[in-house]
């Protein structure tokens, strides 16, 4: 390596090569950019199998140097290409990411969508799409319209992981017959009147969008499902229940979300195979009845994780009533109620999921404000040891 180079930058096997700006901290683009063109030169010429560049939002890159370091990771045909960059002109990149033979996963987080711009200024992918070997493909702050999004589709035939993050969305349908796993997080436009037809998705995740707005065709059997959604009812004809039935882990936030549960759980299988679940957002210590007709339904569950909302005026609705139900979950081991720091919320939920027969010593409470707190110390923990490892300037 040249002065001022790290000693293991590049991975143990030349086929790959991870550039994290964490490594760099010191440095400006220039050096930085020197430093990778001597990377890049001093390497045999044997293929690429991970190109991977994390960088700084605060230091911005040539964008000239980053067109040439992928089109060099191309010609050597990487097969997962990695960048998440900030400040970047995403409106040219190597038309050459797009028709690469050898990619099998593409992740191209450029930042978050600027939302305050009337015209959206994003990566729009190309008309011309073939990625033939490609299985993941990871999208953010990018349009994505139906054209183009079907070109990834029907131009992957292999494509079973696809995540469309704080993209500008213009989506009306999502078909594929491989697709196992799918994530909708966070859209400038949101969407509206999305249909879903993937039969083999297995995992489904989506933050930021109405419920009323999704609906499925070629019905999956959901493994894992993530939904936070932002909308206030639920009329959607189909039943939702029926894509969740059989799953094991489920995570479920949002006020539509405890509409259409009120809706539908009355007369829904049981959750079979159901060991792990999230519930809330909502003031629960009114409307507690999708939590007690979940425990109806799960006689395998053994996580139960509880996120109350503090009320709010206009949030009033008729609350189902719980008198007399009654559930059996032997297998129930912990019981998490996460509420704001100083509301009495949690106390009266406790109350009521001890009279229900939950047993007191199974049940913890925990406030957001804690959540945030152990995240960040954690983080601070991860970069200590992050920097203890990491390799010495040479």
């Amino acid at each position: 390596m040249g002065k001022g180079g790290k000693q293991a930058v590049e991975s143990d096997s030349d086929d790959i090569i991870h550039l994290d700006y964490r490594d760099f901290r010191c440095w400006g683009a220039e050096k930085f950019a020197r430093y990778v063109n001597s990377l890049l030169l001093g390497r045999r010429n044997v293929d690429l199998h991970t190109f991977r560049l994390h960088w700084d939002p605060h230091i911005p890159l040539k964008c000239s140097n980053v067109r040439s370091w992928i089109r060099y990771a191309v010609k050597h045909k990487v097969k997962v290409l990695d960048m998440e960059l900030r400040m970047y002109d995403k409106t040219d990149l190597p038309p050459g990411i797009f028709t690469c033979r050898s990619l099998q996963e593409l992740n191209l987080q450029w930042g978050e969508a600027p939302y305050q711009d009337i015209e959206h200024k994003g990566l729009v992918p190309p008309d011309i799409i073939r990625l033939p070997s490609l299985k993941k493909l990871t999208l953010r702050d990018v349009e994505v319209s139906e054209f183009p999004l079907s070109s990834f589709i029907d131009r992957s035939p292999g494509l079973e992981e696809l995540h469309l993050i704080d993209s500008a969305t213009c989506l009306k349908r999502i078909s594929s017959e491989v697709l196992k796993m799918l994530t909708l997080d966070g859209s400038m436009y949101g969407v509206e009147n999305l249909v879903i037809s993937a039969p083999h998705l297995i995992s489904f995740k989506c933050t930021g969008c109405q419920l009323k707005d999704i609906s499925w065709r070629k019905k999956p059997s959901l493994e894992r499902a993530h939904i936070h959604t932002c909308g206030r009812t639920f009329g959607g004809e189909s039943r939702f229940t029926e894509v969740l039935v059989h799953a094991k882990e489920l995570a479920l936030s949002g006020f539509d979300i405890k509409v259409m549960l009120e809706k539908e759980l009355p007369t829904c299988s049981a959750f079979q195979n159901l060991t792990t679940l999230e519930l809330g957002k909502w003031d629960l210590t009114k409307d507690l009845y999708a939590v007690l007709r979940f425990l109806q339904l799960s006689p395998k569950l053994e996580e139960l994780t509880l996120m109350h909302r503090p009320p709010r005026v206009e949030a009033e609705t008729d609350v189902v009533p719980t008198d007399g139900m009654t559930f059996q979950c032997p297998s129930l081991g912990s019981v998490t109620i996460q509420c704001p720091e100083g509301d009495d919320g949690a106390d009266k939920l406790v109350q009521v999921l001890v009279a229900h027969g939950v047993s007191a010593d199974k049940i913890s409470v925990t406030s957001y404000e804690d959540i945030k707190k152990k995240a960040h110390a954690d983080e601070i923990r991860a970069e200590a040891e992050r920097t203890k490892k990491k390799p010495r300037m040479v």
